[in-house]
């Protein structure tokens, strides 16, 4: 572990506009910086360097973040490789806290198996372009499929040479254990205890972690003899394949730039839409599609396109995967190939400009294709009819967002030949029932709380922004005072007792945990400390502040002249803005209560105690929102 103290350190020694310059062109603007995203494709500069408060934000794609999220972001590095990095460029030292021999152990293998794969990375790629065979069987079988030179490199393709234990005699003559090569999974042993070479006589796709680093092995055979075509590394301390995406350490800055990824079933199909310029693709790496797999690139984008084979099981695959991707709150679209054509023969056959444009064209609406595959328009047997209905209302039932689901049922209600109120009450019916069956309950009764809450998420946004409002005034004004009856208070103190007089919490997680964190500020240091906000290592604060301080086209220092609260009489200025925010947040949660209330009464399930309570918070928010309208508005 890195102690705190070398984290100090590196977070007071870091210059985030050098860290951001190695990787882009910055140019002044004021104080700050400002240079074209590397995280999306932008013609007009909107990515700012703020240096005074160490931040970067980009306002084309909302990226936002330090020193250290830069180096998360940009390199696919977690927290302490991005320290170790920034480390590394300024000299300092780190010097890591002992630890438990169970922890060292386990780190010291791990270890040695990230070294044993780029050795054997190495090893395969010098036998496909340094040995006869290599060339003969591998290269001849790459350059056959179409692959040039350098895309090969790229993907630093190899090859394992027919000779048994011709990878083991080489690792262990470079001095590596046979146990760690086991652990590995580069070399097997069978039924007689015996070692052999795991992907003898293979032509090899290594496959790399997030970060670029080689964790595993995807081996494809070209001797028809072999029972398996296909074999992968077994899973290991460094490689879990349903945390893995082939391709995504290289795709990943073209997924972001693009907004979007393709997703592939295999390498080659891979490789060759690579070759064919398009970058911002991946498979999965020998598993289906997985959630894990999914947030890895919900990183870059929100945005997916399947393509996958026409055959019976590329049709199971999408359809698995359109469900994962939607509950996983992706868009998803799903391009088709013609007949026998994959992504890697069709790239093969038109030239780059006409397979981007293709892809764009035929990227159809995940319902459309539900529709086509299930040949819907054409069915004539009423209850085969039906059953394709309930799959296509299965899968718009699997998307989180209420209004997204609405605005489905309303666009596709003709084409499946339902009505939209119909169409979005069988919608959210269905997804009762998957709630239901995700808890572990198998019923086909709806969970009314769920649905009753999905139906006030209108209220709920509108909270979220009202509680935004208070954290940003505390975040950057908390330590300014004004005189209020007479005495001096801060915006801190005035915020956060008003919060504890009414038991006010914040509705949003990530709001609790920033709040949480301004109040340890307040309470080790008397006051709100922004940088220990920014740089905090749980990614909620530091990104949620950063967010919160970052105005659009500029970060500027002149917060107070920025949201113009400080313009005639400061103190009183000042006081209104939060006192505002304050009764805002308040009416808010009283809105919230309110709606919650009249559904029920709208059901009749309401008792007298709760029409009481719905008639006193009637009248408190008429009382707020006077005060708003008298003093404040």
């Amino acid at each position: 572990m890195i102690p705190q103290e070398t984290i100090d350190i590196i977070f007071e020694t870091v210059r985030i506009e050098e860290i951001v310059r190695d990787f882009i062109d910055l140019k002044k603007a004021g104080v700050n910086y400002k240079g074209r995203c590397p995280f999306h494709d932008e013609k007009t500069p909107s990515f700012v360097v703020s240096p005074t408060k160490g931040i970067y934000k980009c306002f084309g794609c909302g990226k936002g973040g330090n020193s250290i999220s830069f180096i998360q972001e940009i390199q696919g590095a977690n927290y302490p490789e991005a320290l170790r990095y920034i480390a590394e460029k300024y000299n300092i030292e780190i010097v890591e806290e002992k630890l438990t021999k169970q922890q060292e152990d386990r780190r010291s293998e791990k270890e040695g198996q990230f070294i044993a794969t780029k050795f054997a990375c190495e090893y395969f790629q010098n036998a496909l372009w340094q040995t006869k065979e290599g060339e003969t069987i591998g290269l001849s079988y790459f350059q056959e499929r179409g692959f040039t030179k350098e895309i090969i490199k790229k993907f630093n393709l190899g090859y394992s040479p027919k000779k048994n234990n011709s990878f083991e005699k080489s690792a262990v003559k470079a001095g590596y254990d046979k146990k760690i090569l086991i652990d590995s999974g580069l070399i097997g042993l069978n039924h007689e205890n015996k070692t052999y070479d795991k992907f003898r006589e293979r032509i090899i796709f290594p496959i790399h972690a997030y970060s670029g680093k080689v964790i595993g092995f995807g081996g494809r055979s070209l001797n028809i003899d072999n029972q398996a075509k296909y074999i992968n590394s077994n899973e290991t301390l460094i490689y879990d394949k349903s945390k893995v995406l082939y391709g995504l350490y290289i795709a990943k800055q073209a997924i972001s730039r693009e907004d979007k990824c393709y997703i592939v079933e295999g390498y080659t199909d891979v490789i060759s839409m690579h070759q064919n310029g398009v970058e911002n693709v991946v498979s999965a790496s020998g598993t289906a599609l997985g959630p894990y797999q999914i947030n890895l690139i919900k990183r870059s984008t929100n945005n997916i396109i399947l393509l996958f084979d026409g055959d019976n099981a590329g049709k199971k695959a999408a359809i698995r995967s359109i469900n994962l991707c939607l509950k996983g709150e992706m868009n998803v679209k799903i391009t088709s190939f013609p007949e026998g054509e994959d992504p890697d023969s069709y790239s093969k056959k038109l030239s780059t400009e006409q397979f981007q444009e293709y892809l764009t064209k035929n990227a159809i609406n995940f319902v459309d294709y539900l529709i086509k595959i299930y040949n819907l328009n054409d069915e004539k047997d009423p209850g085969k009819i039906i059953e394709i209905k309930k799959q296509i209302i299965r899968s718009i039932s699997e998307i989180p967002d209420l209004f997204s689901r609405e605005e489905y049922c309303k666009i596709y209600h003709e084409k499946l030949n339902i009505s939209e109120e119909s169409l979005l009450q069988q919608v959210n019916k269905a997804r009762g029932m998957i709630k239901n069956f995700d808890s572990g309950k198998r019923t086909t009764k709806p969970d009314n709380k769920i649905n009753q809450g999905e139906k006030n998420s209108k209220n709920e946004q509108k909270l979220d922004k009202q509680e935004e409002e208070v954290l940003r005034l505390l975040i950057n004004y908390g330590n300014e005072n004004f005189i209020l009856n007479g005495e001096e208070i801060s915006v801190a103190e005035m915020i956060i007792t008003e919060l504890n007089e009414d038991k006010i919490t914040f509705s949003n997680s990530d709001h609790q945990t920033l709040y949480a964190a301004i109040i340890n500020n307040i309470k080790e240091d008397g006051k709100v400390k922004l940088k220990r906000l920014i740089n905090s290592n749980v990614n909620e604060i530091s990104k949620k502040t950063i967010d919160l301080i970052s105005e659009a086209h500029n970060i500027s220092e002149n917060w107070k002249k920025i949201h113009n609260i400080m313009t005639g009489r400061e103190d009183e200025k000042l006081h209104k803005t939060t006192e505002k925010a304050i009764l805002s947040l308040k009416k808010g949660i009283v809105d919230n209560q309110i709606s919650n209330l009249q559904k029920k009464l709208m059901t009749y399930e309401i008792n007298e105690s709760e029409v009481n309570r719905l008639r006193e918070l009637t009248r408190l928010k008429t009382e707020i929102a006077k005060i708003l309208g008298r003093n404040i508005g």
